[in-house]
């Protein structure tokens, strides 16, 4: 296994943006936290909310340097969504997908980063990669011509652009996963579908693509980016070079953990700031009941356990792509069943804080209540859920890899 020193240092020029950002995101925490009923109720996030992600650059975390973003590592993505989710679990949910089809439109053509930042950086980009069955792609001369629909378009609302997954055929018969990027100008409806019980305000519409051409240039193909064959020109930067697997099943962890993280914090300081009884025993302070403090023992290591994991693997990211170190197949592997597993020590760490908060959690003037339908969605992500990263790392271990069962790996 090769080793890369991960450890941030105070002198690396990452750093201080990333706390430059989180001193901003702090500032707005209090309107995204205060807006986060009214962003559920119209499922949608409210203009203040909007503009407060935006103005704090909590939303250009990964837009190039040179077209004005931060181009921030990995590490300040993780840290800044945990901060955001807590607040406001659709926002955190929003902080991952437009970030990440930052990153991703990052590792594309020159011509495809322009015609999105070429006019600022405003311009938000969709990423739904899993069209809906009936979707339709074939190979033309000079580009793919698509047509279907998506649905789960985080931040339908917002977005100007879209990144689309559609599956290729080769003239051989072997099948293969595009990305490619649109303009929601060619859109012809957006359906309103996305009702749903936590993370309502993130506006996951379905998009309908009519019949669409994308040209070679707004195309980047699944295994370029898997093996690393990214199409920008700007090959010195390292942020657009990472490990597309392991970032793809990292990315969905934050939010999560934000939510996680903030529900245990209410509900401890809602039991220490006032003494409060513990139903149908003796215990006039529920902050003396063994099973409390157990309970709130193991919620909390979960939780730091789960952080420190995924800080981690984006620190151990960051520096593979500054050493320019490719990331082994079973190190990243491991990784992939790490973030699984702490999906699952977040759900573990809930239920627990919910104990701990009995019925009155589920109380509809309770944050937490929310908190809790928010995560239950968001951590069962199709890159989240535990089964297929434990074979992941099963077939890794065991050099039993031959099985294309995901093209994300």
């Amino acid at each position: 296994m090769t080793t890369i020193d991960s450890q941030p240092t105070t002198t690396h020029p990452h750093r201080g943006v990333r706390q430059d950002i989180l001193d901003n995101v702090e500032k707005i925490l209090p309107v995204l936290a205060r807006n986060a009923d009214r962003t559920e109720t119209e499922r949608k996030l409210p203009d203040e909310s909007w503009n407060a992600l935006i103005e704090s650059d909590a939303l250009r975390i990964w837009q190039p340097r040179r077209f004005g973003g931060q181009e921030a590592n990995y590490r300040t993505y993780v840290d800044v969504t945990v901060k955001v989710a807590g607040a406001c679990g659709s926002s955190g949910w929003l902080c991952f997908i437009l970030n990440h089809t930052d990153w991703q439109l990052g590792g594309m053509s020159l011509a495809a980063q322009e015609a999105v930042w070429g006019n600022g950086l405003d311009a938000k980009i969709l990423g739904p990669l899993s069209p809906a069955p009936g979707v339709q792609a074939r190979r033309v001369d000079g580009g793919t011509v698509v047509s279907g629909e998506w649905p789960y378009s985080s931040g339908s609302e917002r977005a100007k652009f879209a990144l689309i997954g559609y599956p290729v055929v080769t003239p051989e018969g072997i099948p293969y996963m595009e990305c490619g990027l649109i303009s929601l100008d060619v859109v012809s409806e957006i359906k309103d579908t996305w009702f749903v019980a936590g993370m309502a305000g993130t506006n996951s519409n379905t998009i309908v693509v009519p019949e669409t051409f994308i040209p070679d240039e707004h195309l980047i193909t699944m295994p370029e980016m898997i093996t690393g064959q990214f199409r920008t020109p700007f090959t010195e930067e390292p942020l657009y070079r990472q490990d597309v697997a392991t970032v793809f099943h990292v990315a969905t962890l934050p939010p999560v953990l934000g939510l996680a993280k903030a529900a245990f914090d209410l509900t401890r300081e809602k039991i220490t700031t006032k003494n409060r009884p513990l139903t149908y025993t003796m215990y006039t302070d529920a902050t003396k009941a063994p099973n409390i403090q157990a309970a709130m023992a193991e919620a909390g290591w979960l939780i730091d356990t789960a952080l420190e994991q995924t800080r981690a693997i984006a620190d151990d990211l960051d520096a593979r792509a500054e050493a320019g170190v490719p990331v082994e197949p079973v190190e990243r592997a491991r990784h992939i069943m790490q973030i699984a597993k702490a999906h699952r020590s977040c759900r573990t760490a809930m239920d627990l804080v919910l104990d701990v908060g009995g019925a009155g959690s589920f109380a509809s003037g309770n944050p937490v209540q929310r908190m809790w339908r928010d995560m239950s969605v968001a951590s069962r992500h199709g890159l989240s859920v535990p089964g297929v990263k434990e074979e992941l790392y099963g077939r890794a271990l065991l050099g039993a890899d031959e099985q294309q069962m995901t093209p994300i790996r």
